[in-house]
């Protein structure tokens, strides 16, 4: 008799299990639901400085540093620090006060090496070949922003999130802010492109997204000058007028532009006479740019 109802016994005992655990799951899965829809902005942890490393496709690892305040100083928000085209990551921070600044008022500093890249939404046929290993922005929003939130929680919606760049990284700047408004709250483009259609001859342009005799549409898609009633952020443009590098004209557009379709926005443009393309006029920005992003909207 004993071994006759051992089986159904078991059986049993099984399904109760099953159930049970089933149901504890489901009752998780409904509490992180909850969670995740709160209106409150999550917190930015502190956590140790250190360098993260992401694979993008084949052939390039993009590293990533994150520094955060001293101890006794209070976190206010993050800045997301862009270097100029196959500029060192951290030159920034050591050829200016900028980073020792931002991290005294109490700021979180996330500085990926994006090396080559021209932000572009995707690599073309047209691209060359060297240039193909680089990330596309579409990569850096989908994939890598979203690695860096998951494990550190930072640059999450609600949060105060800064986008700051210079030369080519004020354009991936203002590229930022206008695919991610709920992500950043404020914008800094220094030495930046905007109308790239308007730089038609410029290598850096040409050579990954072909020719704009061939594709003029394609090189509107690439950036948003075409479309800027839809940009939203709060943005600090600054541009000087001896720029050997990018013209100025690219962010004294930019700014009408702006102003012209969200004339209620806080928008401040910078256009000193005599300040070229370098490092001593990106220092000398470093003060206006971390007022503007303190300054209420």
């Amino acid at each position: 008799m004993k071994n006759k109802w051992l089986p159904i016994i078991v059986i049993s005992i099984f399904l109760t299990v099953f159930f049970s655990c089933k149901n504890e799951t489901t009752n998780q899965k409904k509490e992180e639901i909850i969670i995740e829809n709160t209106d409150t902005i999550p917190e930015i942890p502190r956590m140790k400085d250190t360098t993260i490393f992401n694979k993008y496709d084949c052939c390039f690892v993009v590293t990533t540093s994150i520094k955060y305040p001293d101890s006794e100083t209070e976190i206010i928000g993050t800045i997301l620090l862009l270097h100029g085209w196959n500029l060192p990551a951290d030159e920034w921070c050591k050829k200016t006060t900028f980073c020792e600044k931002a991290l005294a008022k109490g700021y979180v500093l996330i500085i990926p090496d994006y090396n080559k890249s021209n932000y572009c939404l995707e690599m073309y046929p047209q691209t060359r070949a060297d240039y193909q290993k680089y990330p596309t922005i579409t990569w850096m929003l989908e994939t890598h922003i979203p690695n860096i939130q998951e494990t550190f929680g930072v640059l999450l919606p609600g949060q105060n999130n800064n986008v700051a760049g210079i030369s080519t990284g004020g354009r991936g700047a203002t590229l930022m802010a206008y695919y991610k408004p709920d992500i950043f709250r404020n914008a800094a483009s220094l030495s930046g492109d905007f109308d790239i259609t308007m730089m038609q001859d410029e290598f850096l342009y040409y050579a990954f997204i072909g020719h704009y005799t061939d594709f003029p549409k394609r090189w509107e898609k690439e950036c948003f000058a075409y479309d800027c009633e839809n940009y939203i952020v709060p943005t600090y443009i600054g541009h000087g007028q001896i720029d050997h590098v990018s013209p100025v004209e690219q962010s004294t557009m930019m700014y009408d532009s702006i102003k012209t379709h969200h004339p209620d926005l806080k928008l401040k443009g910078n256009f000193p006479e005599f300040a070229d393309h370098n490092y001593d006029y990106w220092e000398s920005e470093t003060d206006s740019v971390l007022d503007f992003f303190e300054c209420c909207e």
